[in-house]
């Protein structure tokens, strides 16, 4: 299947990111027909009246039954469920993926209980923010943003053709990733840094805070993303953010060996060599187009 030939989407979760691609789908592809699942009724009901679906389903088993491309957008904890309520009403040549942030435990889900009449292939499309409901939804989240897909050896080329062209039409920029280092890679760059700025945030006086200038609050505003979201994604992931928090945890220790000893110039080197990899990172980001100007 090509995405011109796209006609029917499902989309499970009707949150943010669901919700965006909703009204990301219906801007690039406006002849798609959008099925929608929640298991709110005022969910689906905020989500229909905002254009973000054009059917809303009460049931998975509904939602999915005409379905091209099924796209699970809820948090990952209710993946494992979601699979086995939807295989025995998937039609034949669907292919499901999902916007999950770990990528291993959701394939295992897929092969045990997803029916061998259908393809899935995980996506990560890193877009979104610490909000969170469909009232926050918004057309171009997606626009300028890195996919990461995660094929495995039963993935058929047909299939990552299509899902690849899908999240490019929507303007994503699209990679490919093994699900076992798609997870070591992410656990560093994204539940890590999550980690860090709820250790910062449990860490300091409620009353100092209020002092705080930007510096603190950009440091920290990952923090507001909501609890039970993050709490799947570093479950999910256990070994590898723990391994991550290791990582940093050395760092922080020359940092501390280093001002126990007075030792400016380690502290200097330490702070240039940061400076340096984050001025390097921004400008690459820049030239590629992944940051505004």
């Amino acid at each position: 299947m090509k995405t011109k030939e796209l006609e029917s989407i499902s989309i499970i979760g009707l949150g943010l990111l669901g919700g965006s691609l909703g009204l990301a789908v219906n801007r690039v592809f406006p002849q798609v027909r959008r099925f929608g699942y929640s298991h709110r009724a005022v969910t689906r009901d905020k989500a229909l009246a905002a254009g973000v679906i054009d059917v809303s389903c009460v049931t998975v088993g509904e939602a999915v039954s005409q379905a091209q491309l099924v796209v699970l957008t809820s948090p990952i904890g209710t993946f494992e469920g979601l699979m086995k309520e939807m295989a025995d009403f998937l039609p034949k040549g669907c292919v499901v993926t999902d916007v999950g942030s770990t990528k291993v435990f959701p394939i295992r889900w897929a092969g045990r209980y997803l029916p061998t009449r259908v393809e899935f292939l995980g996506s990560h499309p890193i877009a979104g923010s610490e909000q969170r409901g469909v009232e926050f939804a918004r057309a171009d989240l997606f626009d300028g943003s890195h996919c990461i897909i995660t094929p495995t050896a039963q993935t058929t080329q047909k299939t990552i053709r299509f899902l690849s062209e899908f999240w490019q039409g929507l303007e994503m920029q699209v990679s490919q990733m093994k699900p076992a280092e798609h997870d070591r890679v992410l656990a560093r760059i994204s539940h890590l840094p999550h980690v860090l700025a709820v250790a910062l945030v449990n860490s300091s006086d409620p009353q100092q805070m209020l002092m705080c200038g930007r510096g603190f609050l950009d440091t920290t505003r990952i923090s507001s993303g909501p609890p039970g979201v993050w709490r799947d994604i570093l479950m999910s992931n256990a070994a590898n953010t723990k391994a991550a928090i290791e990582r940093v945890i050395k760092e922080l220790e020359q940092i501390e060996k280093a001002l126990q000893d007075g030792n400016d110039k380690a502290i200097m080197k330490m702070l240039s060599k940061a400076q340096a990899k984050r001025n390097g990172l921004v400008e690459r980001k820049l030239r590629r187009k992944e940051l505004p100007i």
